[in-house]
């Protein structure tokens, strides 16, 4: 393709298995430089990608001669720093999820990058897998007002203190817990099906408490490895979304939605199920659920936003009501009590 969007990926966690990779296959794009905490990762990565700079100078990454746009992969609480300073670059931007630590941080992004005249878009990609993509769809076609709604993730992969050593994923010091990893696609899932919620309620735990750090000492877990958040729609219903990453035993996630005018289900093997009231449930599937795929999508509307002009997708908008109802979750955790999340209008 003419004219690919020369891009950096800062970050060598996501930025590395996901990202990187994408961003090299597509020909919408070019990578030139990646960004790690450690100088001897960014030089890895940048060798096993062929790029020319790894660094872990961010003024050294966001000086690169004809650099056009940025993917923010760091952890949480340097979004707001790294987008900001690439937007003030002239920079565009590709923001992880959540957008930032807390919704003040997440709206001084998006004002940077409006300032900036740039584009910015969040990565919340995992609607657009095939499996929550055709959900969505079901949801809107035999639904209607909701009545209830489950979200349930039951995962193995945190079950033993041994199966994951301590990073940032585990320090909520750092933005980290199991709310940014998955929890934060389900509350887009949500937002995207039924609108705005009116109030939240929530409990978040820590299963295993402590860890491995890298050079093999003990190292405490303060980052949620499961939770439960119960919200109140603002038209009516209720949903509960929940995760357990400490399981001994997975199942897979699934989401079942019940309405006033049918029933939509995804299962553990991401066959879906629906029908409207008085029909029998239809179904199709197993359906896809790639991460690479989904991003590879958020990727060419990156694109296109950049090089035709199109509409972001997903957009800062979308990314910051996400905070929002993310803030909430974590202030009800806090607070013990129901929490109404902080309104996003047109112009955030």
């Amino acid at each position: 393709m003419d004219d690919p969007v020369k891009i950096a990926v800062l970050g060598g966690g996501f930025g590395a298995k996901v990202a990187l990779p994408v961003f090299s296959e597509l020909e919408e794009f070019e990578p030139v430089a990646v960004w790690s905490r450690r100088p001897e990762r960014a030089q890895e990565l940048a060798e096993e990608a062929g790029l020319a700079l790894g660094t872990d100078d961010l003024e050294e990454l966001l000086g690169v001669p004809e650099l056009e746009a940025v993917h923010v992969a760091t952890p949480v609480t340097m979004h707001a720093e790294m987008a900001i300073a690439a937007a003030e670059r002239g920079l565009h931007v590709l923001c992880e999820k959540p957008l930032a630590e807390n919704l003040e941080q997440a709206r001084r992004i998006a004002g940077a990058i409006e300032t900036a005249g740039v584009t910015g878009a969040v990565n919340y990609g995992r609607r657009m897998q095939q499996a929550r993509e055709r959900l969505l769809e079901r949801v809107r076609e035999v639904v209607g007002r909701p009545r209830m709604v489950s979200v349930s993730l039951v995962h193995t992969d945190h079950a033993a203190p041994e199966s994951r050593p301590f990073t940032w994923v585990q320090d909520a010091a750092m933005g980290g817990g199991r709310l940014q990893g998955y929890g934060v696609h389900d509350l887009d899932l949500l937002l995207q099906a039924f609108g705005d919620v009116e109030a939240v309620a929530a409990a978040k735990e820590v299963g295993v408490t402590e860890r491995e750090a890298q050079d093999g000492s003990p190292h405490p877990v303060t980052a949620e490895d499961a939770y439960a958040i119960l919200l109140r729609f603002a038209g009516g219903g209720i949903a509960l979304v929940s995760l357990v990453a400490t399981a001994h035993h997975g199942r897979g996630d699934v989401v079942e939605v019940h309405g006033e005018g049918g029933t939509v289900r995804l299962d553990a093997e991401k066959r879906l199920w629906w029908a409207r009231a008085g029909e029998d449930l239809d179904c199709e599937g197993p359906l896809e659920a790639s991460s690479k795929d989904a991003f590879g999508r958020v990727a060419r509307a990156f694109r296109a936003a950049i090089r035709e002009g199109a509409p972001p997708d997903p957009s800062l908008e979308e990314g910051l009501r996400v905070q929002a109802l993310l803030d909430a979750v974590h202030a009800a955790d806090a607070e013990g009590r129901w929490i109404e999340p902080q309104r996003i209008s047109g112009n955030a």
